[in-house]
């Protein structure tokens, strides 16, 4: 697997040691992160796809990638990088929100799951380590059908969702006790009865630092229930029963200052976002400090040392 940076707000230039541990690539695209930040039509992100072809140099991806692209307002972004996919796969979500809202008419950072759901590629979805926006009055926007069906699985981070309709459609969470965190054996064997799904298919991962504690990752939303340890014991625990085959994986929550085009963007920015204070040279080093230890994840440490640029780089030394 090969690392890239899509550089949409300039978070990820803050973090140089990141760039340099996993040797990614940085693609240039600040031009869009204003004209894309948190919501655009769907003629405005069709185009968005298009520039990101030229930017990679590929509208495909035939080798699986990790991808950084910065703060979570870009969410969407994924979307884009799952359609690049030319096979089969299941879709691992590690997030804080749901994303899913049903027939929104524009591209948000909170409905991009709904669209994922019903792409021809996507076999199953995991949702792992909500906590905000699933039981109030969000739910009656969730795709129920899609829930009801399997086809989306959701793992709360400490409380089962109960308000209708949920029933007996959410597991129970990663946490038995909300204010202990999860063991990886616990974590494991919360996991284990999917294991017949999540190896049937090669994983995408889509991990939004803002599932965790404000002291694991400084974060533009409002900051999750799990910390590193969970989310990283998680995220080996499915890759491994995918039987170590990742179909590629992104990484967004990095913070950034937020620079909007539009009176809409503003709108949204103002009536969505939560008031926090951010020291941006903190955010800097504790993302980066975040971002480098998901690096050593088994899941990423092997699949990024047995990456195409790896190989090449053995055959040059």
């Amino acid at each position: 697997m090969e690392a890239r940076i899509l550089d949409l707000d300039g978070s990820l230039g803050t973090q140089p040691v990141l760039a340099a541990r996993c040797q990614a690539r940085t693609h240039w695209a600040r031009d869009w992160g204003p004209r894309v930040r948190m919501a655009c039509s769907f003629r405005r992100f069709r185009r968005f796809e298009q520039a990101l072809a030229e930017r990679f140099e590929t509208a495909k991806d035939d080798n699986p990638c990790l991808t950084w692209y910065g703060s979570g307002d870009f969410h969407h972004v994924t979307l884009a990088l799952l359609r690049r996919l030319t096979t089969p796969f299941n879709l691992l979500i590690l997030d804080n929100h749901p994303d899913w809202m049903r027939h929104v008419p524009l591209m948000h950072c909170g409905t991009w799951v709904w669209h994922a759901a019903r792409l021809p590629l996507v076999r199953r979805i995991f949702h792992v380590g909500g906590h905000v926006d699933f039981d109030n009055g969000y739910r009656w926007l969730a795709p129920w059908s899609a829930l009801r069906s399997g086809k989306i699985t959701v793992i709360p981070a400490t409380h089962r969702f109960r308000r209708a309709p949920w029933g007996e459609t959410c597991r129970e969470p990663i946490r038995t006790q909300p204010g202990e965190p999860a063991a990886p054996e616990q974590i494991e064997q919360l996991l284990w009865p999917m294991r017949g799904e999540l190896a049937e298919w090669p994983l995408y991962v889509s991990l939004d630092k803002d599932v965790m504690i404000e002291s694991d990752s400084v974060v533009n939303w409002d900051s999750g229930q799990l910390t590193l340890p969970e989310v990283s014991a998680a995220l080996e625990t499915c890759w491994r029963l995918a039987e170590g085959r990742l179909a590629g994986m992104d990484i967004v929550g990095d913070w950034s200052p937020v620079r909007l085009q539009g009176l809409f963007r503003r709108l949204l920015h103002w009536t969505e976002h939560p008031s926090v204070t951010v020291d941006r040279v903190d955010a800097a080093r504790r993302n980066q400090w975040t971002n480098l230890e998901l690096l050593d994840c088994p899941a990423l440490r092997v699949s990024l040392a047995d990456g195409p640029s790896a190989r090449s780089r053995a055959e040059t030394a």
